[in-house]
């Protein structure tokens, strides 16, 4: 009967208790290769995208800046273009 009681009142104030937020946040922060690897698993498909995305938008942009140093013969368009990109 004691037993049951402690029980129920300590489901009953679980949060008071026991913070899930603590417990994580400093296991994390004891395994920091852990908490690496979780970044890595979880951002690995936007960081994809941003390196991809990057490659071509920058390949895109080198190519406009070029065809502009081509036509316009000023010594500062490639610095202009990089300002600007």
């Amino acid at each position: 009967n004691f037993l049951t009681k402690l029980i129920q009142d300590m489901q009953q104030n679980i949060d008071s208790i026991f913070s899930l937020q603590s417990c994580v946040v400093s296991q994390m922060v004891q395994d920091r290769a852990k908490l690496g690897e979780l970044f890595r698993k979880v951002g690995q498909k936007e960081l994809d995208f941003l390196t991809n995305s990057g490659l071509w938008f920058g390949f895109l942009l080198g190519l406009i800046q070029m065809a502009v140093a081509l036509v316009w013969d000023n010594p500062w368009s490639l610095s202009i273009g990089g300002g600007i990109v």
